[in-house]
């Protein structure tokens, strides 16, 4: 048995960078010229962009199950957190970390995206509420734990109190291992009953 639980489980490999997709998207977008391409161009890459938008918000629930998970199944004997990235930030690094940018970005482009739907392509698109609320629980999540520049213990985890009172009856650990070895976030977005 080890005395360590992994601060990412492998889901950190599996996320796309979806603030620079959108910002390479949206600047070919305006070099456009007329109208018509540019609905043309919105409507080919939007069902892409609904997607990297699924892949991103599949990844925030699957961190905060994982915080859940090694959270509570190491109450009573806390374990090292091994592979944390942001524990050992020099001052220069924590000056320039800004652990919402991400966060932040998602949230103000959902409303963007249901705007641009409709000016390009005349179709009404509304973000499901489960997905803003996932995000709304993980923003929470990275504020309460300052983005985990001094996460160290499975103690030191403090949960949203959604997510702390959350009722799981699904195996957190073998759905993360299902998703890994599936090469897909997405399954998670899938589980129900979660208070989203």
């Amino acid at each position: 048995m080890t005395d360590k639980v992994k601060f990412d489980p492998g889901i950190g490999d599996l996320v796309v960078d979806f603030n620079e997709y959108i910002n390479n998207f949206y600047s070919s977008l305006m070099s456009l010229t007329t109208i018509h391409q540019k609905r043309t161009k919105f409507k080919m890459y939007s069902n892409k962009i609904t997607n990297y938008m699924k892949n991103n918000i599949s990844f925030y629930l699957g961190c905060l199950l994982w915080a859940y998970y090694i959270s509570e199944s190491n109450k009573k004997t806390p374990k090292e957190i091994s592979g944390n990235p942001f524990n050992n930030l020099t001052k220069e690094q924590l000056d320039d970390y800004d652990y919402l940018i991400q966060v932040n970005f998602m949230d103000n482009y959902f409303d963007s995206f249901e705007r641009d739907s409709i000016y390009y392509i005349g179709k009404k698109t509304t973000i499901p509420d489960k997905w803003r609320n996932i995000v709304k629980t993980y923003y929470e999540f990275l504020e309460l734990n300052k983005g985990f520049i001094n996460t160290k213990l499975t103690s030191d985890i403090i949960l949203p109190e959604i997510i702390k009172n959350m009722k799981i009856n699904f195996n957190i650990k073998e759905k993360i291992e299902e998703v890994i070895k599936k090469k897909s976030l997405e399954i998670l977005l899938n589980i129900e009953n979660l208070p989203f």
